[in-house]
């Protein structure tokens, strides 16, 4: 045992360094304190991200009522009939055909969804169904909230590692094999509707301007798969590319650091490269992918047909249905490189020019209402689904805010 003298040399003996240093215990007042502030914090960022929904919202449907204001002063201007009233629209459906017409846009969500099953099986050896229809909605509202589509990946990969468990790895090679399969079956599709489109549409300078911008517009997207799988075959070469293109927008005083952006590039191509060789070393797998995607265009830019047959009364033939598909295919192309959310006012003006000269003959009152049921069908419902669902988000987030109040206060 220790003696009395050792006891009281060690209680008189300095504390040290680290246990000066040491902190202190809280109390439950300084817990309750610090609980506090973090729910002050996330409360205050949840109310940011709120506002700034909010006001992207807001901005949003100005954007696409200012685009079926658009859509309907052009095709007045332009046909000769009268737009049709509602109450006249609705009495001259064909409720069969307007079935066929609900039928192709589940069709086209059930084959759209079926590309990231597909991926997800050859990859993880399970479909996850029910996360490709989640995955390909998700996906389709951001592209649609996002300048020139580009939001939509980097949402979906998030959600398929970090909600799904699926490894990081294939998680950022689904979305991306999926795009470059579907932008090159796509553009293959223009290029062949596109050398047939003065059979379609009749002859001016305003339909020949659209064209030649279309042919570039599908030239530049179609460019963009090329170049990802380039980089990731010469991966050297890549990185020239990718510096020499950082070093000129540094040049123009666009990127401020430099070697950060050029970095962070170069990681994600590699990650990229690894994806790709990860898929596309299967190539086998590819086939049905490239059928799948093509049945999905043909499923998406052949909606226009069944409108106007549901809504005009046209009768359907197969040269109707081609004209159809070639004036769908050329509106989108024609307004793809415009940097507003999901092309908005670009797409609408440009297939009521289109659509307008091919079909003012026959179904002249209801272009507008064609062309206004076709983006409806084909992106207004992605964005309003995508809308409820961020409100259903807000709403249950401050319920459950709510709650975490009340239990804080009964704590306390």
């Amino acid at each position: 045992m220790k003696s009395m003298d050792q006891l009281e040399n060690n209680s008189e003996r300095p504390a040290s360094p680290a246990e000066e240093t040491a902190p202190l215990p809280l109390t439950e007042k300084e817990r309750a304190d610090r609980l506090s502030r973090r729910i002050e914090e996330t409360n205050e960022r949840r109310q940011q991200k709120q506002r700034r929904f909010w006001i992207k919202t807001v901005l949003l449907i100005a954007l696409i009522a200012f685009s079926i204001f658009l859509l309907f002063s052009i095709t007045d201007s332009l046909t000769e009939d009268s737009i049709k009233s509602i109450p006249a629209l609705i009495a001259g459906i064909d409720w069969k055909w307007f079935a066929c017409l609900l039928g192709v846009v589940v069709l086209y969500m059930l084959f759209e969804s079926s590309k990231y099953a597909y991926l997800l099986k050859i990859s993880t050896g399970h479909f996850h169904f029910r996360a490709a229809i989640k995955v390909m909605f998700l996906g389709k509202y951001y592209d649609g909230i996002t300048p020139l589509g580009s939001g939509g990946q980097p949402f979906q990969i998030y959600y398929l590692h970090k909600k799904n468990g699926i490894p990081a790895g294939v998680a950022t090679a689904v979305p991306l094999v999926k795009f470059i399969i579907s932008t090159v079956v796509f553009c293959s599709m223009a290029a062949v509707l596109f050398s047939f489109a003065h059979e379609f549409l009749p002859g001016s300078t305003i339909n020949t301007a659209l064209l030649i911008v279309a042919w570039i517009s599908m030239g530049a997207n179609f460019l963009m798969p090329v170049c990802i799988i380039l980089f990731s075959l010469f991966p050297n070469f890549g990185k020239k590319v990718i510096a020499w293109i950082v070093h000129l927008l540094a040049k123009l005083h666009i990127v401020k650091r430099k070697y950060t952006v050029m970095h962070r590039y170069i990681f994600e191509m590699r990650e990229y490269r690894n994806s790709l060789k990860a898929i596309l070393g299967k190539w086998w797998h590819i086939p049905p992918l490239m059928v799948i995607a093509f049945v999905c265009g043909v499923l998406h830019f052949s909606v226009p047909f069944f409108v106007t047959v549901a809504l005009a009364g046209v009768a359907p033939t197969m040269g109707g249905f081609l004209q159809m598909l070639c004036l769908s295919v050329l509106s989108f192309y024609a307004a793809s490189l415009i940097p507003t959310p999901g092309n908005s006012g670009a797409l609408e003006g440009a297939a009521a020019i289109i659509f307008s000269a091919a079909l003012s003959a026959t179904a002249g009152g209801v272009v507008g209402w064609v062309v206004l049921t076709w983006r409806f069908l084909t992106y207004y419902i992605y964005i309003f689904s995508g809308v409820g669902i961020n409100i259903f988000e807000v709403i249950r987030g401050a319920y459950r805010n709510r709650r975490a109040r009340a239990a804080e206060k009964r704590a306390n």
